[in-house]
């Protein structure tokens, strides 16, 4: 990512990869999907991560070919100096974006359900200043950061099962297809503003894992892990709230959380989940901000990380997140409605164009 050569190996690029999709995909995906599909939700999932398949496989066959280069450096010479550059700079928005908006769910998480005479900007503030922190120390940290995060979502999930045994009921996610299969299969492009994030995050990292041989393997094992995270949670929801619950909700996971309890004793465990919970999407917020720093950095020309650009980006990012996320009816539209259109070209349209032009390439220089 970094010509200063940091380096991340198979294990902590595939945390990466899971907490790139599974942290806010249960937080504001299940009510979204719910209202698109109901009970079918979870299938949608799993189309979703089937359809990631072939374009993270189309992005490390790329990404190969240009050993040590992330996107931003390769485009220019596939696309030419004007064209890569504006690839660029989407990405940079892009990856900024997303970061924002992962900001604002956990924000949201907190000043709904467990700080809600907190203002918003302070605790969005506070949280952009942790994410800040990551960025400096550099993707390295972050990495070592995700293998931790990985464990605790092992713990969350494992809670979460043993919690919600007693209330399970099966017949709360059948009949199978009950939406139909193409609303199921149009719902699942929802689904795949959540799950389709590695395929880009793999572009900017590739350059930094020391097992190139195996970053395929690494990168799927990445995706169907997170992917069953996702897909279980959705199952289980829906086997103990219903669709119709679900459907009702803005924030469908922590309802869900709060309404289940381990023991008799303890029926309020919700700040213990939310603590697992945030080591994932600190991850997630920290590599988004740090991949959206080096697109910026390389598209621009600036040859070293400092302080000064950390500090702006963290300002611009609390500044875009209060506006974005404080309203919450206007962050929720955006998220259910409008977010699709910006994220899907992306996702899909980018590993697209980049193979076509080395195709072409490859014919051009036979």
């Amino acid at each position: 990512m970094s010509k200063e050569k940091e380096v991340i190996n198979s294990r902590q690029f595939r945390d990466i990869l899971i907490c790139t999709i599974w942290p806010t995909a249960i937080n504001y995906g299940s009510g979204i999907l719910a209202r698109e599909v109901g009970r079918d939700m979870w299938i949608s999932g799993i189309i979703s991560i089937l359809t990631a398949i072939p374009f993270i496989l189309i992005t490390i066959h790329v990404g190969q070919n240009f050993p040590n280069k992330t996107i931003v450096q390769y485009s220019r010479e596939l696309l030419g100096s004007v064209l890569g550059k504006i690839l660029g700079l989407v990405l940079t928005i892009y990856f900024f974006l997303v970061a924002s908006s992962s900001v604002s769910m956990y924000i949201h998480h907190l000043t709904d359900f467990l700080l809600p005479q907190t203002p918003f900007l302070v605790v969005t503030t506070l949280h952009v200043i942790v994410i800040c922190y990551l960025v400096w120390k550099g993707p390295e940290v972050i990495a070592r950061t995700a293998v931790i995060a990985f464990s605790m979502a092992i713990i969350f999930y494992l809670l979460v099962f043993m919690a919600s045994l007693a209330e399970i009921d099966i017949n709360r996610i059948t009949p199978f297809f009950d939406s139909g299969v193409v609303p199921v299969f149009k719902a699942s492009l929802k689904t795949n503003t959540f799950v389709g994030l590695p395929q880009i995050v793999i572009t900017m990292l590739l350059p930094m894992v020391n097992d190139p041989k195996n970053t395929f393997r690494t990168a799927i094992s990445g995706l169907f892990i997170g992917g069953f995270f996702l897909v279980f949670y959705f199952v289980v929801e829906l086997m103990v709230m219903g669709p119709q619950v679900v459907a009702l909700m803005r924030i469908a996971s922590m309802d869900f959380v709060r309404s289940i309890q381990i023991t008799q004793y303890l029926h309020r465990f919700e700040s213990f989940m939310v603590a697992l919970w945030y080591w994932s999407i600190m991850v997630q917020a920290g590599i988004l901000t740090s991949c959206s720093l080096e697109a910026f950095m390389q598209t621009t020309a600036i040859k070293k990380k400092n302080l000064f650009i950390i500090i702006i980006f963290g300002l611009i990012m609390i500044i875009l997140t209060y506006y974005m996320g404080h309203d919450r009816v206007l962050f929720l539209h955006l998220r259910e409605y409008v977010w699709e259109y910006f994220a899907l070209p992306i996702q899909f349209g980018v590993p697209l164009l980049i193979f076509f032009a080395l195709a072409v390439k490859k014919q051009l220089h036979k």
